[in-house]
């Protein structure tokens, strides 16, 4: 009887750990779904923004030089005008009812002049969407790359824009990490991204209490600079808020918005191999999201930290985080089951393990990664309050004799974890 209830009981932890699983395994797959899908839409975006950049560089260069001739011809027809003006005066005393393509002394000498600044207008306008398709088609291109502080491209921009929000009236509020890792850039890309999110961002605010916040920080996980830029203004119209990023795509027209500035923008985001978002509301004003990778990302090592106390997860993680010379991205697991779940599809650098948890423990979870041919090299550091416990021994037999006994010093873990990712 009492062997009977053993079996139950194991049964029933068995389904409860099948469920536990299954769970696991159908949030993954949301996940997965929900990443593919967003990969698939910017892949889509990036073809079809590189697509309408060879196109607007053609047309670019089609308009530039007639523009640049309109332009340089009109300041010598007001000249010539300037000169010409007197003389029509005189002659107007003599022949007071002659016209001049339909228009009277009167007219010209009133209207002409200003025709001809209105005209200088509107060619200097379409100069402007000409420099901007320029470089909406160069936006890809970002040469001349180096390591460089995001908080300096912050400051840059906010120089440029200097006497645009000096007349503006709206207020700026910086929140800047300043122990942030470098990033790999083009340091005037960088400036222009946040220059054109800031001049946005005042176009929308249209109160007197206009205030725009921007941000710093490290995202640990990823090994990412963040970037935010906030504002208290009327928010992004729903007409457009899908197709934001597209060019040519504006609410304001009116101001001389030609819709490129955003489109110029998401392209110079990734061409640095970041991402942007936005979230907007009516009334309330829209924040912009860019994420950038750091010139340490390539070399973060990859941790894995699994134990069922969650102090001491936590605490491991941020002894490890701590030091910015060398990020490392985290990654952690409750226990034994859900270490094992994560290890289909995640390839840790270094599997930092609890010995004893509930449900599977830390010799179980060895065994798992000795029995999987792409698992077998993995590093692994065993944690265990029991020093002389039987378990260690088989552990070390299967290969794992990497053990830190707790408690332990943080600075020396740090140390430990260092040395086994450096050796061979």
């Amino acid at each position: 009887m009492r062997d009977q209830e053993k079996t139950r009981q194991q049964l029933i932890r068995e389904l409860l750990e099948l469920r536990e699983q299954t769970r696991q395994l159908e949030s993954e797959h949301r996940h997965a779904r929900k990443a593919l899908r967003e990969s698939q839409q910017q892949l889509q975006q990036a073809q079809k923004m590189e697509t309408l950049g060879t196109l607007v560089a053609g047309v670019a260069h089609e308009i530039n030089n007639p523009i640049n001739l309109i332009m340089y011809n009109l300041p010598l027809i007001q000249k010539i005008w300037s000169d010409f003006l007197p003389l029509l005066i005189e002659r107007k005393k003599d022949h007071p009812d002659q016209k001049f393509g339909g228009f009277t002394y009167g007219f010209l000498e009133d209207n002409l002049s200003q025709l001809v600044a209105d005209m200088d207008m509107a060619a200097n306008r379409v100069a402007k969407i000409v420099s901007d398709l320029k470089n909406f088609s160069k936006q890809s291109n970002v040469a001349e790359k180096m390591s460089l502080q995001v908080n300096t491209a912050v400051k840059n921009a906010l120089r440029l824009s200097q006497a645009v929000l000096r007349n503006s009236g709206v207020k700026i509020e910086l929140e800047l990490d300043e122990d942030l890792p470098e990033l790999e850039g083009n340091l005037q890309s960088i400036e222009q991204i946040i220059l054109n999110i800031c001049i946005n961002a005042i176009q929308a605010i249209d109160h007197d209490n206009g205030l725009i916040r921007i941000q710093t920080g490290f995202e640990i996980k990823n090994g990412r600079i963040l970037l935010t830029i906030s504002d208290n203004g009327k928010g992004i119209s729903p007409e457009i808020v899908d197709r934001l990023f597209l060019p040519f795509v504006t609410d304001k027209q009116a101001q001389g918005g030609t819709g490129l500035g955003l489109s110029v923008t998401y392209g110079l985001v990734q061409a640095h191999g970041g991402d942007i978002t936005f979230d907007t509301r009516q009334g309330k004003g829209t924040t912009f999201m860019i994420a950038l990778p750091t010139v340490l990302k390539g070399e973060s090592a990859k941790i894995l930290i699994v134990d069922d106390d969650h102090t001491i997860r936590a605490m491991l993680t941020e002894a490890l985080t701590l030091n910015r010379s060398r990020p490392f991205l985290i990654e952690e697991a409750s226990n034994g089951i859900e270490a094992s779940i994560k290890l289909g599809t995640y390839r840790p650098d270094l599997l930092i393990l609890d010995m004893f948890m509930p449900e599977m423990d830390g010799l179980e979870v060895c065994r798992i990664i000795k029995n999987e041919p792409e698992l077998s090299n993995m590093k692994v550091l065993i944690s265990t309050g029991y020093p002389d416990h039987s378990k260690l021994d088989i552990i070390a037999r299967l290969g794992f004799d990497n053990v830190i006994y707790k408690p332990f010093d943080l600075a020396e873990f740090v140390k430990r974890v260092e040395m086994i990712l450096a050796a061979d």
